[in-house]
């Protein structure tokens, strides 16, 4: 027979399972009478029984939305099950708790607890609980915008759902990574792992998921103005949700659909598709981003309809519930749509206030897409002066260069040649005065660089700083010279790398000083800034550059002065600033090594220049080039193909730079070959860095290894085959035969 306690023990083990599977059928009140009936109890249960029955009840108060209630019961759970050590039973508390804090908007305290959660999982091997801890954390930074660190525990999730060759979740985790690289701006990795998910999902027959995974694809083509392949793959994507039934997703659809018409100009249709959806979103989901999304789109509709009444109306509903649920990328969005009013209705300075509200939201949800629209409408305005619309449309045309959305270029082009139709259609290397040919040419085949260029001369017309960016050796002072060449050709270029002077040292360069400012200033020193005045500052590295003199660079450049160290007497400045560096600064100023304002205020316009290996069709032009410049062809001769095909081979990370040294060390080993022949001579130099275009005998390496470091210990001896023989640890009568073997002539004999 059974003892009271056990039978007691049967009984509330009985009331935790029926709790379960009240929740499980979705009737959380059904739940909390249950556990409410059976409090009392508790008292005489089992930890790990009261501890589970505890975390159920919390689970369905928060379904209820009474989280405080919820959290209270969550921590008796804890309390319960914590004195039983580090269990897996722990976790799904931490689990449960996360969840309470997270529905509560206390998103820092939720994460701590997914943390621990993650953690107890792990300690116990429990790699299912593990995962689904990681992608609840994941979710918290996503919802926080750190998009860079939801990645990173994402990837970590994906590792372990690849371990436990968890398929669905894996499609699950692929679809959020995708996701996030949508916000973040890069649609190719979006797409890429989007498309994983598609192929998973399909594979599994995971309708649901597969529905989101079609919206989301179609979502990213409408933001690439790719309507046709949208519109195709939103109608995927309502296939399966008309298959799942799933009323929010619908909602979504509509969204898009909405979205997709207007901005392709069909915008009745997008009225209509959009009230459809905000009637059923209010249905299903009222006062939340659902229902808020959907008004704020009726009102992007309504304001290129010059509906400007309903668009008030539609803004006025969605704010408040924005403001609300504190959705920055939506509130953005909207004050950019208040910002385009009112300057419909000639409130200008209201309009600029809101432009910069909108940009300002949009920069800080990390949404870069919702914050280019903000951009290019915030160029096309007539708020702003002319420089500030150029700052907006170039940082708005760099997002679309670097995305390779031509639709969406095309337009910024043509607001820019609006703006100033007269500076941007004429040729790159003529200068606009007077027609004559500029000192410098920017040679490239490459179709990004060539649309810059073709920019470049308005670009010169305005005071906008400039920021190159770009791998080492691309060319960035070269392009430097270039624009100086078209904005102020008769005035200074000064260039400066703040790399390779030191900090102390770059003050004084910069900024100059009084004789007596500091011990060794025995003279007035004239700095950079003063030498630049009335042409070009090129500040090369500027990514290397202290947050001292970050500082007070913001500072000149706000100002327009520029005061020497020991002087109160400031100096005006008319200089146009070009910038450069290796760097990734948007990275820095996320680290707090870069200052965000200084990085606002130089990148009005920024370009990267592509590593020549994103851009081989350069190559062959660049070789000949350098090759008549060293007289090793006559102008106009073409370089043999055989060569050519040895340059393209290789990746060149040294870039620009370091082809021009190759074709430079090309004309050394020329002098030393009797017959001059490029080929061969190429043959050596790329021996052990680029294919060959045909298999090559041991033999044939072996000599081609030989020729190349008897060649390079001839350089280095500067001809002297004594030294040569030294250098290589063999005899010199060994050397003297593979030169002759070889055909390489020159060298001297030692002068004893």
């Amino acid at each position: 027979m059974m003892s009271k306690d056990n039978i007691a023990s049967g009984f509330r083990g009985a009331v935790c399972h029926y709790m379960a599977s009240l929740i499980s059928a979705r009737n959380f009140a059904g739940a909390v009478k249950c556990y409410e009936d059976h409090l009392r109890e508790l008292d005489t249960a089992d930890r790990a029984t009261a501890g589970e029955t505890l975390r159920l009840a919390a689970t369905a108060y928060a379904s209820l939305a009474n989280y405080p209630t919820a959290l209270r019961v969550a921590r008796m759970a804890q309390s319960k099950i914590e004195s039983l050590g580090d269990t897996p039973e722990l976790a799904e508390v931490f689990m449960t708790i996360g969840a309470v804090l997270r529905d509560m908007g206390e998103l820092r305290e939720a994460e701590k607890v997914y943390r621990d959660a993650e953690s107890v999982f792990r300690r116990n091997d429990c790699t299912d609980g593990q995962s689904r801890a990681l992608n609840m954390w994941a979710g918290l930074l996503f919802r926080q915008n750190d998009y860079k660190n939801a990645l990173t525990v994402l990837m970590d999730s994906i590792e372990l759902a690849k371990r436990n060759n968890d398929r669905k979740k894996l499609a699950y985790m692929m679809g959020n990574i995708g996701r996030i690289y949508t916000f973040i701006g890069d649609f190719e990795q979006a797409k890429k792992h989007l498309q994983i998910n598609i192929d998973i999902s399909t594979e599994l027959k995971q309708v649901v998921e597969l529905s989101r995974a079609y919206l989301s694809l179609g979502y990213i083509q409408i933001q690439e103005a790719d309507y046709i392949t949208a519109e195709e793959t939103l109608d995927k994507a309502y296939k399966n949700i008309c298959q799942c039934k799933s009323k929010r997703d619908e909602v979504i659809y509509h969204t898009y659909l909405g979205e997709l018409k207007y901005r392709s100009g069909h915008l009745r249709e997008a009225h209509q598709i959009l009230e459809k959806g905000l009637s059923l979103a209010e249905c299903i989901s009222p006062d939340t981003t659902l229902v808020g999304r959907m008004l704020r789109h009726l009102a992007e509709c309504c304001v290129l309809q010059q509906d400007y009444n309903s668009a008030r109306r539609f803004i006025a509903r969605s704010l408040t519930m924005m403001e609300v649920i504190g959705e920055k990328v939506e509130l953005g969005a909207l004050w950019k749509l208040r910002a385009i009013i009112d300057e419909v209705d000639g409130e200008l300075s209201k309009s600029r206030e809101h432009f910069v509200k909108a940009i300002d939201l949009l920069d800080q949800s990390r949404v870069r897409f919702e914050k280019v629209y903000a951009l290019v409408a915030a160029g096309a305005s007539k708020s702003f002066d002319q420089r500030q619309r150029l700052t907006y449309l170039f940082r708005a045309g760099e997002f679309y260069r670097g995305n390779n959305i031509p639709r969406r270029l095309d337009g910024i082009e043509r607001l820019l040649d609006r703006i100033a139709p007269s500076a941007i259609n004429e040729p790159t290397n003529t200068d606009r005065k007077n027609g004559r040919k500029l000192k410098r040419e920017y040679l490239t085949q490459n179709e990004e660089i060539k649309r810059f260029l073709s920019q470049l001369p308005l670009i010169a017309t305005s005071d906008l700083p400039l920021l190159l960016t770009g791998e080492t050796g691309v060319g960035k002072d070269h392009l430097a010279s270039c624009f100086h060449d078209l904005a102020r050709p008769d005035k200074p270029f000064v260039a400066v790398n703040c790399a390779s002077i030191p900090e102390t040292l770059l003050e004084s360069e910069l900024f100059g000083y009084h004789r007596g400012a500091f011990t060794g200033a025995d003279h007035d020193k004239r700095g950079l800034f003063v030498a630049a005045n009335g042409g070009v500052l090129f500040l090369d590295e500027i990514g290397d550059m202290s947050l001292f003199l970050q500082a007070k660079l913001l500072g000149v450049l706000e100002s327009r002065q520029v005061t020497p160290v020991g002087s109160t007497k400031p100096i005006e400045l008319d200089i146009k600033l070009v910038v450069a560096t290796n760097r990734n600064l948007e990275e820095m100023v996320e680290a707090g090594t870069f200052r965000r304002d200084l990085y606002y205020r130089i990148s009005g316009i920024s370009f990267r220049i592509p590593a020549l290996r994103e851009r081989k069709e350069d190559i062959p032009v660049l070789v000949q080039h350098f090759l008549a410049k060293c007289g090793l062809i006559a102008d106009g001769d073409s370089v043999p193909s055989e060569l050519v095909h040895q340059f393209v081979s290789y990746d060149w990370p040294g870039n620009t730079r370091e082809l021009q040294n190759q074709v430079k060390r090309l004309e050394l080993m020329s002098q030393l070959v009797k017959e001059g022949d490029l080929v061969e001579i190429g043959r050596s130099i790329f021996s052990s860095v680029a294919p060959t275009t045909r298999k090559e005998s041991l033999f044939e390496r072996v000599e081609q290894f030989e020729r190349k470091i008897i060649t390079e210990a001839l350089l280095a001896a500067d001809g002297n085959k004594s030294e040569a023989a030294r250098i290589l640890g063999i005899h010199e009568a060994t050397v003297r035969s593979k030169l002759k073997r070889f055909a390489i002539f020159g060298g001297q004999d030692r002068v004893n």
